[in-house]
């Protein structure tokens, strides 16, 4: 594995501390500060959308100026921006920090994944992915136990901390990684600016390229289904587990229970999927956690039915989870390196923005379809939907690999035959 892979997984993990320490408690930093809920509410929505701009405009700037300083950049904008939560505690200017970390934190998962993409061999990206994303789960598994220990002296000392950490992060990067921009011919600066002119957005991208268009609309599924278990799940458990005190919510055990499995099976299983068939892998990853999802929605109804104790409710779920973490932690390494494959070489950055986009239509849309169903304590209904959602896309990820095959084979045959 290349020595930037391995500097870019003790990044993710001080990373994954950083925002970990920081998130669980944003929305009860947010509540004491301004007047209602609904304000908090405003503040958390306005990083996604911003987020859009950022992912947008990344990883064309990571093609033309590089990866190394656009991740650089995007993580001391991050920095000084988590430190601005600390000198300013008025409405608007929340509004605007919030903006600024959505667009700072989405510049800089494009270059880096395009990053990754350079240095490693197709046959590898898939176990380099799923080490990063283990290094990114080590620090999310310590990250909200720090921050619940710091939080009763000082909730600002969480920003400071998480600032200062991601600082540390930035320095990491500028220092010890190296550019992996593939070489061009060097080109006097009026040649450049016409050759970032020829670069496309990634919306035109997604307009030329009917496979990657095609797998950003299947993943926004996929993108929506991880939203509503990480976001809206303890909502559900609330609505259907209904004879046990809500101090008794499963959903903080479970996500444990998931940050510990990633950190203990994400790097093997990754390196097992990167031998086999993307398109197969991914069928079975969108189908175990499609499946998890539909136990998600049902065993809540029957455990009320049953007036389970908690304990029996904790293991039965608990197993139900893992099935889950094992879709995700087989599916999402292999997502990442399906866009890596099928990108050209001096568009990867903006490949891996365009692909960026299904996270945050998903983000954006299954909140607002949530609300409305858990609203009526519909939750089981829109988990299910969910969950066959996933399975329908993992048949979709099959034939979208199957059809790149056949893309990649004519087009070989075309240049033997010339």
């Amino acid at each position: 594995m290349d020595r930037n892979v391995w500097i870019r997984f003790v990044g993710e993990g001080i990373n994954g501390v950083a925002f970990m320490m920081l998130m669980p408690f944003f929305a009860l930093y947010l509540k004491d500060k301004v007047d209602s809920l609904v304000l908090v509410g405003i503040v958390m929505a306005i990083a996604p959308i911003a987020s859009v701009f950022g992912t947008m405009i990344g990883g064309k700037m990571a093609d033309f100026y590089g990866r190394k300083p656009i991740m650089v950049g995007s993580m001391v904008g991050n920095g000084i921006v988590m430190l601005g939560f600390v000198f300013f505690d008025t409405f608007w200017m929340f509004v605007v920090l919030s903006a600024l970390l959505g667009f700072f934190n989405s510049l800089f998962h494009p270059a880096a994944s395009a990053m990754v993409a350079d240095v490693t061999a197709p046959e590898k990206r898939t176990e380099a992915f799923g080490l990063l994303r283990m290094g990114h789960n080590i620090g999310a598994a310590t990250g909200p136990l720090l921050g619940a220990s710091i939080i009763f002296v000082s909730k600002t000392i969480v920003f400071v901390i998480a600032a200062g950490t991601t600082l540390f992060y930035a320095a990491i990067v500028a220092f010890f990684i190296y550019e992996t921009l593939p070489k061009q011919e060097k080109n006097d600066s009026a040649k450049q600016e016409e050759e970032k002119e020829k670069l496309p957005s990634p919306f035109k991208v997604l307009l030329q390229d009917r496979l990657l268009l095609l797998f950003v609309l299947t993943g926004v599924v996929i993108s929506m289904s991880f939203s509503q278990t990480e976001g809206m799940l303890p909502l559900h458990f609330d609505n259907e587990l209904k004879h046990i005190p809500e101090t008794l919510n499963p959903f903080p055990y479970l996500m444990a229970f998931n940050g510990l499995l990633v950190v203990l099976f994400q790097f093997p299983i990754s390196t097992w999927a990167g031998k086999k068939k993307i398109g197969s892998v991914m069928l079975l990853g969108a189908f175990l956690f499609g499946l998890g999802q539909i136990g998600i929605a049902w065993f809540p109804t029957f455990f009320y039915s049953q007036k389970s104790d908690f304990a029996i409710i904790l293991i039965i779920l608990l197993l139900v989870y893992a099935v889950y973490t094992l879709g995700e932690m087989i599916m999402s390494p292999v997502q990442m390196t399906f866009i890596a494959n099928i990108a050209p070489e001096h568009l990867r950055g903006t490949y891996m923005g365009a692909a960026g986009l299904q996270w945050i239509l998903g983000g954006a849309i299954g909140p607002l379809i949530s609300g409305y169903l858990l609203d009526r304590s519909l939750g089981v209904v829109m988990f299910t939907m969910l969950g066959v959602g996933c399975m329908i896309a993992g048949v979709i990820y099959l034939l979208i690999d199957k059809m790149t095959n056949t893309t990649s084979a004519q087009k070989e045959q075309r240049q033997a035959s010339m």
